[in-house]
């Protein structure tokens, strides 16, 4: 897995904002504390639950879904709680939930063998409306109002809500929003790009894009310049929607500087400059 994921995935999200999440999940706790790289990557070529919480009352395991569960899920999913309850540090049982935007909110009950039963919950935010919530934090921006933690962590989502389906065009789409959000706090940025970093490993197909995607919620970007080359090479240069200008100009626009792009990529001080003079 790539450094971003490793060292700094929610390592600074808070208790405020993880338990907006809940909220969203519809579950409350008055304590909520992130369990960061320490548990998450125990047995780092097979253990990588997405997210884990810990509550009032247990040890909560949280799985971003956009597809229907099935059995090869239950499976790997038992696997989570039983290593995490191996080696929890607290007398807390271990739940796990699923965050899906594929299905209603149910219980599922996957027998394991003719003693035993795992069960867990799967919860329900087929309902969610991408496009709302992205065009809500759009014309937040447009009438200079502040979304809150809920708008950044719905938008952070809304890659799922689209269930599979051009996945990644709705990634750069909130990772151009996100790049213009001035005022998100330390906290709601980890969470934020950490849901992103996690969708962005799960479901997007092509090794480059899915390096090139995570580059920039990293804040490196190395691979901006080869992956625009790339996609020119196959014929499949989108314009600037889609492409490297779209995604520095956006840098742009966030506040970054020229020179400060071009230190963090192969991309030419020159050329930035000129996408600047063009669109700006």
């Amino acid at each position: 897995m790539a450094e971003f994921q490793e060292d700094m995935l929610f390592k600074n999200v808070s208790d405020v904002d993880a338990n907006i999440l809940l909220e969203i999940m519809g579950k409350k706790s008055k304590r909520t504390k992130v369990w960061t790289k320490e548990l998450r990557h125990i047995d780092p070529t097979f253990y990588k639950p997405d997210l884990i919480l810990d509550l009032d009352n247990e040890n909560l395991i949280i799985e971003f879904q956009s597809t229907e569960v099935n059995d090869e899920f239950s499976r790997r999913a038992h696997s989570y709680v039983a290593i995490t309850d191996q080696n929890k540090k607290n007398d807390k049982e271990v739940n796990l939930s699923v965050l899906s935007t594929a299905e209603d909110s149910k219980i599922i009950e996957y027998k394991y063998n003719r003693l035993n039963v795992f069960k867990y919950e799967v919860e329900g935010l087929n309902n969610l409306n991408g496009e709302e919530i992205i065009n809500n934090v759009k014309n937040k921006l447009k009438n200079n109002e502040i979304p809150n933690g809920k708008d950044i962590i719905l938008l952070s989502l809304v890659p799922l809500s689209n269930k599979g389906k051009n996945i990644v065009d709705y990634i750069y789409r909130v990772i151009r929003i996100l790049f213009k959000l001035k005022n998100l706090t330390i906290s709601q940025k980890d969470l934020a790009f950490g849901i992103m970093w996690l969708t962005t490993d799960k479901f997007v197909n092509d090794s480059l894009e899915r390096n090139i995607i995570c580059d920039l919620l990293g804040g490196r970007m190395s691979l901006i310049h080869e992956y625009g080359e790339n996609k020119y090479k196959e014929g499949k240069d989108e314009g600037i929607e889609q492409g490297t200008e779209q995604i520095i100009l956006d840098l742009l626009k966030s506040g970054e500087k020229p020179e400060e792009i071009a230190q963090k990529t192969s991309i030419s001080l020159e050329k930035i400059i000129e996408i600047k003079e063009k669109y700006l």
